[in-house]
């Protein structure tokens, strides 16, 4: 999260994004307890960016950031995440409105082949205009989100990675798809923060 991009932490370069959107009131970041002091720190410029601790696992982290927060929607996003757009995230936030549970996510550009876990032999090739990629940003009114993440917890349900799945798997809310940009990428790898770099230099 500290990864330089065009100059200044991949964090920050996150926040601003969100910072940019004028429906944003609130953002609350979670953080390991050996980065905490640091992320405020780099955030105290930002009066509405607050500063949590995180859990031991991700849906533990959500339900601290759900209760440090005060807002009727909610919108989950990974902080490696610095190049998302505003106008996505008002598309989303009108959605939620609407349908109570949306994700950004895109259509795959490549084919996509599922295997038998064992044989490894192809049993199916999926359709890419049905085939989703998820991304952040996602969001979720409180009440549902709130209710998926509590029971995640209470049962230990800590396997997903995604939000969206621990709402349709602990409250079986359905949701809805907003088209997500390919050029939202989410910084994993030393590659991934050049290209990064280069998306922002291009913007700039």
């Amino acid at each position: 999260m500290l990864e330089p991009i065009c100059g200044k932490p991949l964090l920050i370069r996150t926040v601003e994004r969100f910072l940019a959107c004028k429906e944003i009131e609130e953002i609350i970041v979670t953080a390991r307890e050996i980065d905490k002091q640091q992320y405020t720190a780099l955030t105290r410029v930002f009066p509405i960016v607050k500063i949590v601790l995180g859990g031991r696992q991700r849906v533990e982290s959500l339900l601290n950031a759900i209760n440090a927060s005060s807002g009727d929607i909610l919108i989950t996003h990974d902080g490696a995440r610095p190049l998302v757009k505003a106008s996505l995230i008002n598309e989303l936030i009108a959605c939620v409105r609407d349908t109570g549970a949306a994700m950004t996510a895109v259509n795959p550009t490549a084919t996509v082949k599922l295997t038998d876990s064992h044989s490894m032999l192809i049993t199916d090739t999926l359709p890419r205009v049905t085939t989703w990629i998820a991304q952040t940003p996602q969001g979720f009114r409180r009440e549902i989100i709130k209710r998926a993440a509590e029971r995640a917890v209470r049962e230990r349900y800590f396997v997903p990675t995604d939000d969206s799945e621990i709402v349709a798997m602990m409250t079986s809310h359905p949701v809805t798809v907003v088209p997500g940009d390919h050029s939202n990428i989410k910084v994993t790898y030393r590659s991934d923060a050049a290209i990064a770099n280069e998306l922002f230099e291009a913007c700039s």
